[in-house]
């Protein structure tokens, strides 16, 4: 409806709940000038608390420059993005691709503690007992990108034993 409505009066009306269907169907039907109103939409709709959906969106659709946005919206609210509702519904190359980022403002346990519950997020997905082995197997090369020497001794211990991940890397 946004799309034919678009391409007839050249106006459309985006919301929240149909900006990423309608960005679909513009990308389906090549309709550039629509896709442009809706990544539009929603870089001024980018917040910490949906960064990683929205990131998640951008890497979907190819729009880098959304994802980009999306990035820094994450580097510079890293806290308030790992704690927002949608982070554990991310897939595994997009926590990769924010976990190689060296410009994330939190501290690496807190970062840790998120990708764990990221990791049993994954595990129910996957209908897997959410037991240590099944959290390393899905955070696969993730694990390996958090970055343990930068915990204190006693953050890597507590990290370690509060989230019964092993503490041998894969």
């Amino acid at each position: 409806l946004h799309v034919s409505r678009f391409l007839y009066s050249d106006e459309v009306q985006i919301g929240p709940e149909t900006v990423m269907t309608t960005l679909y169907t513009a990308k389906k039907y090549a309709v550039p000038a629509l896709e442009a109103h809706c990544v539009e939409f929603l870089k001024k709709n980018l917040r910490a608390d949906n960064a990683f959906m929205l990131l998640t969106q951008a890497r979907l659709f190819d729009e880098p420059q959304l994802a980009s946005l999306c990035l820094e919206n994450i580097d510079k609210n890293t806290s308030d993005a790992i704690n927002a509702e949608g982070f554990t519904d991310i897939d595994l190359d997009t926590l990769v691709a924010v976990l190689e980022r060296d410009t994330l403002g939190i501290r690496e346990v807190r970062l840790f503690n998120a990708v764990v519950r990221w990791a049993e997020a994954e595990c129910q997905r996957q209908q897997l007992q959410v037991v240590p082995e099944n959290k390393r197997k899905v955070l696969g090369k993730a694990l390996s990108l958090i970055r343990f020497p930068l915990m204190t001794i006693e953050e890597f211990a507590a990290g370690n034993s509060s989230s019964s991940l092993p503490a041998s890397l894969p």
